[in-house]
């Protein structure tokens, strides 16, 4: 076979002959019009379609013969040995393209349509097929099922349509073309494991719905167990099924994913069986795949000098509001049935609020999820799914999952940042400082880079003090020692990595991550909001609606997509 750079040798010959026959059939139709196909006779692999010679001397198996002709070998043909014959490569059909080269004769270029053909991926196989010549047999199915499997289809063969197809084109003299005559099967991907409750734990808000859109239904707290109730029950990954293409090579499956399950406080966790157990009665709290069982700790009012701060190994259930100042550390979810005014909270559980957070110095840090109605110009950070409902004004928000926003909620300034996904509603307006919207972004991280900036700019500016002071001599020793300093943070700045990513990652489960991560804004996205999925950038320069931003194929920018 030729190499893509290697250039199809030619014979010159005063005679070519062609080795194969071809016929003109004439279809009668109806109101006595006549239809003309052109057959072909079936050539095998290594067989002569055509000869060259110096003389006029004709085999036998001639066909026609061309005078004074360059003969150039197309697809799938090549010359034999001796130079004195093309052979076919593989079964089909001889196809012949002439080009007149002035008065040297004809430039003659004979190619071979396949019998068969695969998709680029090998899960289908499609056929090629001629009327049969007259006085010459038809193909049985039998020979063509072996003409295939010589060509290499060895899975998925259909003899239904194969004998189909070769009693259309004796019947009808049509010639069959890219007929699907074999389809691989595609491996089945194992299924991950999973916890299967056994209790109802109601529906999680931010779980997509079968017609695409959101839940965001208010997420049950403190569903009670009594003593050795099952809560759940691990159940494991599956292997899945491996496929096969119509060559008959194996296809190997995505194997399930495993997960880790934790049982605290007064849940236990049976590995052999898998089931998760109340150890004593208690509340319910699920963050991710540990489970938590513990007392309930309701305040009635709000937290304030007559209860102090509050530190509880419980849920918690505040029936008021967290007024400035005072602080809550539960150790399970957290229910505030009012607001957070510049406090700070804690929660190894979920975290549930009623009324909104507002305050510079209010501080929410929750291991699960959290649900609020509105945040204005706070900080908060989950492990989990963070879900806004109406507004997020000026705020530094960063979770490790997804953040999720009604669609008539709007994002004004500040930093929204999440691991997994955004789903927004409106971001910015026309005279707000621009928001920084990130997906697929690690926060913990971004928040490095931001203080390593910091700590740049601030020695640039001690650099540039002294300077004044003691001149621009480049030799002084403090000159270079804060060069030195300067070139070597700003070194590892560039090298700081963004993107969230698991350690275990390879390259392409990293890439195919990060093909995964968008941000979607249903109403209105203003110019000059800064975009960021992973390590790249957008500064947006005109006001859009409804989009979806995604990374291109080659992870190198962010494109808009419509709605």
């Amino acid at each position: 076979m030729l190499k893509p750079t290697e250039q199809a040798p030619t014979f010159t010959a005063s005679t070519i002959t062609l080795c194969f026959a071809t016929k003109t059939l004439f279809l009668e139709k109806e109101e006595e019009a006549v239809e003309s196909v052109e057959t072909i006779e079936l050539v095998r692999p290594g067989q002569i379609i055509a000869t060259l010679a110096s003389d006029h001397n004709t085999p036998a198996t001639a066909t026609q013969s061309i005078n004074n002709g360059v003969l150039i070998p197309g697809p799938n043909t090549q010359f034999s040995a001796t130079g004195d014959s093309l052979l076919a490569t593989i079964a089909g059909y001889p196809q012949i393209t002439k080009k007149q080269n002035g008065n040297e004769g004809e430039t003659v270029i004979i190619a071979v349509t396949p019998l068969v053909a695969t998709s680029p991926n090998q899960m289908e196989a499609s056929l090629t097929l001629y009327p049969p010549l007259p006085k010459r047999s038809p193909l049985q199915v039998d020979e063509l099922a072996e003409l295939l499997e010589q060509a290499g289809i060895r899975y998925g063969l259909n003899r239904e349509i194969l004998l189909s197809c070769l009693e259309r084109s004796t019947a009808e003299q049509n010639i069959i073309t890219d007929t699907l005559i074999a389809k691989g099967s595609q491996p089945i991907a194992g299924l991950d494991a999973q916890l299967r409750f056994e209790v109802e734990i109601g529906s999680i808000p931010g779980k997509i719905m079968g017609n695409g859109k959101i839940d965001f239904h208010e997420r049950k707290m403190f569903i009670s167990v009594r003593k050795g109730q099952l809560i759940a029950t691990k159940v494991p990954a599956t292997a899945g099924t491996p496929g096969t293409n119509v060559l008959g090579d194996p296809l190997s499956q995505p194997q399930g994913q495993d997960l880790t399950v934790s049982a605290v406080d007064n849940a236990a966790y049976d590995v052999e069986s898998g089931e998760i157990r109340a150890v004593k009665p208690g509340v319910l709290s699920v963050v991710k795949n540990t489970i938590k069982v513990s007392s309930k700790l309701t305040i009635p009012g709000d937290i304030n000098f007559s209860t102090g701060n509050i530190e509880a190994n419980d849920a918690v259930d505040i029936g008021g509001s967290i007024l400035p100042g005072f602080q809550v550390n539960a150790h399970g979810d957290l229910k505030i049935n009012g607001g957070v005014r510049s406090a700070t909270v804690v929660s190894q559980g979920n975290i549930l609020i009623q009324e909104g957070v507002s305050g510079k110095q209010t501080t929410i840090r929750v291991t699960g999820d959290i649900d609020i109605p509105f945040v204005e110009q706070a900080t908060i950070t989950a492990g989990g799914t963070i879900i806004i409902r109406r507004q997020a004004y000026y705020s530094r928000i960063f979770a490790g999952g997804d953040i999720l926003c009604q669609e008539e909620s709007k994002v004004i300034g500040g930093i929204t940042m999440a691991g997994g996904n955004l789903n927004l509603g409106h971001v910015g307006s026309d005279n707000a400082v621009p928001a920084l919207i990130a997906a697929g972004t690690d926060g913990k991280q971004y928040l490095r880079y931001e203080a390593l900036l910091q700590e740049i700019m601030e020695k640039e500016e001690e650099l540039e003090h002294a300077l004044q002071l003691y001149g621009h001599n480049s030799q002084l020793p403090f000159h270079l020692t804060m060069t030195e300093e300067l070139e070597e943070m700003n070194s590892d700045l560039h090298k700081m990595n963004l993107a969230t990513e698991k350690k275990t990652d390879t390259p392409e489960e990293r890439a195919k991550r990060l093909r995964s991560r968008t941000i979607t804004v249903h109403g209105q996205i203003f110019a000059d909001t800064q975009i960021r999925i992973g390590n790249v950038t957008l500064l947006l320069e005109t006001t859009m609606a409804a989009r979806k931003f995604c990374l291109s194929e080659d992870l190198q920018k962010i494109i808009p997509l419509s709605l």
